[in-house]
């Protein structure tokens, strides 16, 4: 179950990578983001916690860093998603894309594969629909998103 999202961005990908690599980088451009709290910044072994403006709060633990991007996995009481930042470089501009693998808690896979389908994979692409644009906005504007900027969100407004 695999939600993405990709937004074309006017830098080149060296800025894109310098800023989704640096710690704390969240509260800059993500729209419902309200902290961004590193435990530990050391490429592949970082780990973070993002609080959201709903009050919710996940655990990112990044298990891979390269130079295209990475990937973590993000935990709230459980196991939630496997994330991946991709950034690849055309004509000086930047193609950024983010995949969400997601791992539904439903016992039955009849269950999750329903849920998933009727409901999760909107929100959650609207949601990083969302990031990407904040981070297009953030890097050709130099300026900070504010909450909810794209909208408002049911799972993190």
């Amino acid at each position: 179950m695999i939600v993405q999202s990709q937004l074309e961005i006017n830098k080149q990908s060296n800025i894109v990578l310098n800023l989704i690599k640096s710690q704390n980088n969240l509260e800059k451009f993500h729209p419902f983001c309200k902290k961004n709290i590193v435990i530990k910044w050391d490429g592949k072994n970082s780990e973070d916690i993002v609080i959201y403006h709903s009050k919710k709060k996940y655990i990112r633990r990044f298990y891979e860093w390269n130079e295209n991007g990475y990937k973590l996995e993000i935990f709230e009481d459980r196991k939630l998603a496997d994330i991946t930042w991709i950034v690849n470089e055309f004509n000086s501009k930047s193609i950024i894309k983010i995949k969400a693998k997601l791992y539904l808690p439903y016992k039955y896979k009849l269950i999750n594969t329903i849920i998933f389908n009727i409901y999760v994979k909107y929100v959650l692409k609207s949601y990083l629909n969302s990031v990407v644009k904040g981070l297009k906005y953030y890097l050709e504007t130099n300026k900070t998103v504010s909450n909810n900027q794209f909208g408002k969100h049911i799972w993190y407004s």
